[in-house]
């Protein structure tokens, strides 16, 4: 992994790492998840591009949110993210929550948005996974936010692997070192309570009647086999958004970026490249 290096946004200060050369490219991570679940993909990607990659407020060592973590606050901290770093415009690339960020950042700020890959992304139904709903409930939440014990890490990113042995002890060790953080707690418990009740996703945040206001670009890469969030909303997707690819990964569950790690590098490199292309061609 490259250096990293810090800056200011609205009074938070921000860890992100970025590397290469050409047009940018920002790499967005999931609930939970920190900015080193990309390790697989900067190098690779910055061969073609400038990679930035972040740790979302109160994620890895960015820290935490000083107000109540709605989808609309996180993805105005990305547009001033952007905007800090003199970033006018970029191509996105999201993983799940970061998925559903991507989208809105998309939707409300097209001006900032080039391409766009969602990567087993939320936001393309208007469910909620009970696990979430469950954890909006003040004790039971809490319960379910505690343990950092790495068995109970491992044995929850097992879910999110087709292939679970692929995941080294370095990558368990790293999400305990995050997990175990006191302000990852809080902020966990602030996102999902800002956006979600136990009845379900807050009206706000449901994004599926807005697909079709997507200009981007896009392209959808998604495991076959995600227990997370299932490859047929992924289907469904690919008919509401304009301007679109959906490239499904077999023997692949919720981290593709990770898992086939190969595979997927190929499809956002010639994605990217060959949009760009098409544009150049365009203004002929």
């Amino acid at each position: 992994m490259v250096d990293e290096r810090y800056v200011n946004i609205d009074g938070i200060s921000t860890r992100y790492v970025v590397e290469g050369q050409g047009p940018p490219v920002l790499l967005i991570h999931g609930f939970g998840e920190f900015l080193e679940v990309w390790g697989y993909n900067i190098s690779p990607l910055s061969e073609h591009f400038t990679v930035y990659a972040l740790d979302l407020m109160g994620h890895g060592l960015s820290e935490e949110p000083r107000a109540d973590y709605t989808l609309d606050y996180a993805a105005t901290f990305v547009a001033d993210f952007m905007k800090t770093l003199e970033i006018k415009r970029a191509s996105l690339v999201g993983h799940s929550l970061g998925g559903l960020l991507c989208l809105k950042l998309a939707i409300d700020f097209p001006e900032k948005v080039d391409k766009l890959v969602l990567v087993d992304s939320a936001g393309l139904s208007k469910e909620a996974p009970l696990i979430y709903r469950l954890a909006t409930l003040p004790v039971l939440g809490k319960a379910i936010l505690k343990p950092t014990l790495k068995t109970v890490i491992k044995h929850g990113m097992k879910k999110g692997f087709y292939n679970p042995e692929i995941i080294a002890r370095d990558w368990v060790d790293l999400s305990y070192k995050y997990l175990k953080m006191p302000k990852l707690k809080r902020t966990l418990w602030n996102l999902i309570r800002s956006n979600a009740s136990i009845d379900g996703l807050h009206p706000e945040v449901i994004v599926t009647d807005k697909l079709h206001l997507v200009q981007s670009s896009t392209l959808l890469i998604h495991g076959e086999q995600d227990q997370v969030i299932p490859v047929d909303y992924a289907r469904l997707a690919c008919k509401l958004i304009p301007n679109v690819k959906c490239e499904v990964i077999d023997r692949c569950g919720h981290c593709p970026h990770i898992e086939k790690a190969a595979r997927f590098n190929d499809l956002v490199v010639t994605f990217l490249r060959a949009s760009e292309s098409a544009e150049k061609e365009a203004k002929r």
